[in-house]
């Protein structure tokens, strides 16, 4: 019987679809929309307190002339004329006409959504890490619509101001926002696409503008550029800046191409400047905000989790020596082999630091936790005994929701065991089976998974093993613990528990590597120096001297593993 949480691909599109309806509606209002500024009552020697243009091209049949959509039709301070009110007449009855076009409203509305869905199918089936949850695509429209209010809002509320267009304001919103949320609490991928969406809707909403496209999509690539990869809140302050400085040089590009006139080219670069400073700041704000509500982990969060002053750290230094003491070092070992690889070491440290949280429930039950010689599962079966073992996961992801550590933590948190088998007391209660009474299930003795997703997940599970299971080895030489890592590896390999995340061949041969030169640096062995007994002087010298680290160190290179060596 399938699984009901196993939505049909159709039912998944059918989801997306509705999601890019309803924001197409919103976007096609906010475009549409047009405040009610009817003309007032002129005569003839009235003066208008301020210019009136024209909010539409309009025919003037009785004058055999046609007004320009944004002609001036009476200029500030003039007396308005037997014509001048002639043409205000016609703008007035053709306002009173039109308020509301729903002809435009409809068409924009099957032209977005059209569009829409098109470039994100194309997207999502062309680009291999263009992944999204219903979740990220929400959150992604939400960006996107958040941007077009703020183009609309700035538009209307200074459209009027004397010597402005509304393509000059367009530089003053702080439309960078959008490529740096994106880029931060998702990936590079997400970031462009949506920038490409967004610049066609306000495109679109100012008349048509190909300079408006184009600045709005090449601001925000630029923008989740600079931002990527950000480990503290400066980056965010650089991103803007940066990008606005870019931006600002571009323009005076174009200008110099097309031949535009330089005068309002210094407003527009100041408006690109603050720009870029205004973006930075409402991205500071707001990202708190869709970290708690969409429930991301961004590096920002993953640097203020990686303090060891935290809650759930300090907790577990009390309650759980041995399981905070492990987890440091899986930490330490797993940054490591992130590193070696491409994968993400931030994200992968700080989760190695928290996997093991569902311990602290019955932190005595674990043996690195145990004190002195009392074993907590002498008076258990191994039944009972496992079952406390594998709920460790379950617990562990339960305060990871309490805590809110986010989706990445606590997905490790359920994959770093994967379906792998709790074999020492598996192993006992085989030893008292009765096959005439019970057979002994070996599913009953294994974690209950996934099996990790992602590298980083992988690299958390192999790097736990090695740790806790480098703690049983005699006399840790750097030949010992090279076999020893090679093997761990390879029965975690050979057992699938890597299958269905991107782990290459390539990559565990790098992660292998990398944690036997952090594990020489444990079990280093040290010069014994000697005891002094009696005052100013020595009762006996033992001068015990390491072996020579360096020369094994270069030794391990050329020690490939049988499993791995093709891809050294």
């Amino acid at each position: 019987m399938p699984n009901s949480k196993d939505k049909p691909p159709s039912y998944q599109k059918y989801r997306t679809l509705f999601i890019f309806f309803v924001l197409s509606i919103f976007l096609s209002v906010i475009i549409s929309y047009k405040p009610d500024r009817t003309l007032p009552e002129y005569h003839i020697g009235d003066i208008p307190s301020k210019s009136i243009k024209s909010k539409y091209e309009t025919d003037i049949p009785s004058l055999g002339i046609t007004i320009k959509k944004g002609e001036v039709v009476v200029r500030e301070g003039e007396k308005v004329t037997k014509d001048q009110l002639t043409i205000l007449n016609a703008l007035k009855e053709k306002e009173s006409k039109e308020p509301f076009r729903f002809k435009f409203f409809l068409s924009l509305f099957i032209l977005i959504l059209l569009v829409t869905f098109l470039i994100y199918e194309f997207s999502s089936k062309n680009i291999k890490k263009f992944k999204l949850s219903e979740r990220d695509i929400v959150f992604c429209s939400s960006m996107s619509l958040f941007i077009i209010m703020l183009i609309k809002v700035m538009s209307l509320a200074i459209e009027n101001i004397s010597g402005l267009s509304n393509t000059n304001l367009m530089y003053l919103v702080p439309i960078f926002t959008l490529g740096i949320v994106l880029r931060i609490a998702l990936f590079s991928e997400a970031a462009i696409i949506f920038s490409l969406l967004t610049a066609i809707y306000a495109g679109i909403m100012l008349d048509l503008s190909m300079p408006v496209f184009m600045y709005v999509l090449i601001g925000n690539i630029l923008a989740s550029y600079f931002s990527e990869r950000c480990e503290s809140r400066s980056i965010i302050i650089k991103a803007g800046i940066l990008t606005s400085f870019i931006v600002g040089f571009l323009i005076l590009v174009f200008h110099i191409i097309t031949g535009d006139s330089l005068l309002d080219l210094p407003s527009k670069i100041v408006f690109i400047l603050i720009n870029g400073i205004i973006s930075s700041f409402i991205a500071l704000g707001i990202l708190p905000i869709i970290e708690h509500i969409f429930d991301y982990t961004t590096n920002i969060k993953l640097l203020e989790l990686a303090n060891l002053d935290n809650v759930l750290l300090e907790e577990m230094m009390i309650k759980a020596p041995g399981t905070y003491h492990h987890s440091i070092i899986v930490g330490n070992l797993s940054k490591a082999a992130a590193e070696a690889i491409g994968a993400h070491p931030l994200l992968t440290r700080v989760a190695a630091y928290y996997h093991d949280i569902g311990k602290l429930k019955m932190p005595h039950y674990f043996i690195e936790n145990r004190k002195g010689f009392d074993d907590a599962h002498k008076d258990l079966t191994p039944s009972m005994s496992s079952l406390i073992i594998l709920s460790h996961v379950k617990e562990g992801i339960e305060l990871a929701e309490k805590y809110k550590l986010g989706k990445k933590i606590k997905d490790i948190i359920k994959e770093h065991h994967g379906t792998s088998l709790v074999s020492y007391f598996y192993n006992r209660a085989k030893e008292s089976e009765d096959p005439e009474l019970f057979v002994i299930d070996e599913k009953d003795f294994r974690y209950p998974g996934p099996k990790p997703q992602t590298k980083e997940a992988g690299i958390v599970m192999l790097a736990d093993v090695v740790e806790a299971s480098s703690r049983v080895l005699n006399e840790p030489t750097p030949k010992r613990i090279e076999k020893h890592v090679q093997e761990v590896i390879e029965k975690v390999f050979l057992d699938g528990q890597l299958d269905e995340c991107e782990l290459t061949l390539k990559d565990l041969h790098a992660i292998q590597k990398s944690f036997i030169t952090i594990l020489l640096g444990i079990f280093h062995q040290r010069i014994e120096y000697p005891e002094r007994t009696v005052f100013n002087g020595t009762d006996k010298k033992l001068p015990k001297v390491s072996e020579d680290r360096d020369k094994a160190a270069q030794k391990i290179d050329r020690r490939v593993t049988n499993l791995f060596k093709a891809t050294g």
